[in-house]
């Protein structure tokens, strides 16, 4: 009976359950090597999220964060969002996100706009990124606004490691509508270029039905006092992906230092 549930598990939920295995080996290794030190190599931050995907982070106590996101691609039409996040400690934040849409009307073929859900979420800092590692989880529920609109929930496992200034994120989000799960894994990295430019790139994988495959090369400029501005351009390369589309995001951080790679 034992072998046939293992059995049953998917892929994904094997890749969920790799993530959490691997944060705590990594966690306690590091644990194991600094002894009895306080001193552990800081993890910078440099951007508040990707393009089609989150990085690791939490805002701390007291910081609020607005991000306005605008995205176009033929299969999920054109998108406008506004995330709110807000740290309630410095491991536990709280974020709210209104997503606008133009979207195709299947029945009768035409172009439809409007609010249909907003998102309330929690995302709990696990490890703490003043490692060169860092582990966060988070749960999130899509709550319906019009007939439209469907709950939904979505349970994330996100996770970070440093190599020198490079930084790589991996995250693994599963979006359940009425018990329809789809699932969403990214692969991401970031690279600083004169405290000022910072490039990323993205793998993003997308199965809901079929399979959805791109990579995201885009740029981030910092312009101060808690201010980010960026692009990038998911490209399709597998399943039913778009061959292009653009997203573009503005960052504004209050209650910080306004630092854009000070340590976590």
């Amino acid at each position: 009976m034992m072998l046939a549930l293992k059995l049953r598990q998917t892929w994904h939920q094997r890749i969920a359950i790799s993530l959490i295995v691997v944060g705590g080996i990594s966690a306690r290794c590091q644990d194991s090597a600094s002894g009895n030190s306080n001193i552990r190599a800081a993890m910078p931050e440099y951007i508040q999220e990707f393009f089609l995907s989150d990085a690791v982070r939490c805002q701390e106590k007291g910081e609020l964060q607005f991000t306005l996101a605008t995205e176009s691609r033929h299969l999920v039409g054109t998108n406008a969002e506004l995330q709110v996040e807000y740290g309630l400690t410095d491991r536990l934040q709280v974020a709210i996100e209104v997503p606008y849409g133009f979207v195709a009307h299947r029945d009768e073929g035409e172009i439809v706009q409007g609010w249909n859900s907003f998102n309330v979420g929690f995302l709990y800092q696990l490890i703490r990124s003043d490692r060169p590692f860092a582990l966060s989880a988070g749960m999130a529920m899509d709550l319906p606004l019009s007939s439209r609109g469907e709950l939904g929930y979505e349970p994330a496992i996100l996770l970070a490691r440093s190599f020198h200034k490079l930084q790589v994120h991996a995250s693994v989000i599963s979006e359940i509508e009425q018990w329809k799960p789809t699932f969403a894994y990214n692969v991401s990295a970031v690279y600083p270029i004169k405290h000022v430019w910072f490039p990323t790139f993205e793998f993003n994988g997308r199965r809901a039905g079929t399979n959805f495959f791109y990579v995201t090369p885009g740029l981030y400029r910092h312009l101060g006092h808690g201010t980010q501005i960026g692009i990038g351009i998911p490209l399709g390369v597998g399943g039913n992906a778009d061959s292009r589309g653009i997203v573009l995001k503005t960052n504004w951080e209050f209650g910080s230092d306004n630092k854009p790679e000070r340590a976590r």
